[in-house]
């Protein structure tokens, strides 16, 4: 995919890790499975494409708002 700097990865680990931490200020849980996508795409390995997708693959029997 993309190559980056190691300065990127770590700001975007630091990003990722900040969302994180809101969501379970609002009361949310983060599963680890959708921790563990985002890892690869904090380094460019995978896009946020793949990411969705792979979200909605684990809980495609579960009813949510898509666009």
């Amino acid at each position: 995919m993309t190559t980056l700097t190691e300065q990127d990865i770590q700001r975007n680990l630091r990003d990722v890790a900040h969302a994180i931490a809101q969501q379970e200020l609002e009361g949310l849980t983060v599963t680890v499975a959708t921790v563990a996508d985002l890892s690869p795409c904090c380094a460019g390995e995978i896009d946020t494409d793949e990411v969705i997708r792979n979200v909605y693959r684990r809980v495609q029997n579960v009813s949510l708002l898509r666009q």
